[in-house]
């Protein structure tokens, strides 16, 4: 089953609604020639990796898969300008908007793990006398990975042999 895909639409819900005032939107496949195109900038969404508990059952694998899911802030401005918020403002908002959600499929709410400083480069053609910074904040949350279990192939019966011993007689079926 996929997980992935309704986790990440549930946090991109999550951030456009609290957040209407920037663009929110998955993590772009090229993002070495990504410009947002939003005046502010843009915050992308992206499954970033997992770690695997211990499993819980002998029989069949149980295990907790802590997930990571990494929010870019690609902004045109550090500190913002006027009414305008910077990088730093909606970094905070991010955070505020993310803790304590809980994404479908999963048993724990967000809960931030780390914050960096990604790039600052020059805009391109559109944006040529602007500069672009980029941070990253990563939420971590937990689901559970369970074995998918595929009936066992038991050998075709082909023939069934009884014997009485008391009789001493032998029996067999096609």
């Amino acid at each position: 089953m996929d997980f992935l895909t309704p986790i990440e639409d549930s946090i991109l819900d999550r951030l456009k609604a609290k957040l209407p005032t920037i663009l929110v939107q998955p993590y772009p496949d090229n993002p070495e020639v990504y410009e947002p195109t939003h005046p502010v900038g843009a915050l992308l969404v992206r499954y970033s990796d997992a770690d695997y508990g211990i499993t819980k059952d002998a029989a069949m694998v149980v295990q907790d898969r802590d997930m990571h899911w990494e929010i870019t802030l690609a902004l045109w401005s550090l500190r913002g300008k006027g009414k305008q918020g910077g990088l730093y403002s909606y970094l905070e908002a991010v955070r505020v908007a993310l803790t304590g959600f809980t994404p479908p499929h999963c048993r724990r709410k967000l809960t931030p793990v780390a914050e960096e400083f990604i790039t600052r480069t020059t805009g391109n053609i559109r944006n040529r006398n602007q500069r672009l910074w980029q941070y990253a904040v990563t939420f971590r949350t937990t689901c559970l990975n369970i074995e998918v279990l595929e009936e066992e192939q038991a050998p075709l019966l082909a023939r069934i042999t009884a014997r009485d011993e008391q009789l001493n007689q032998t029996t067999e079926v096609p």
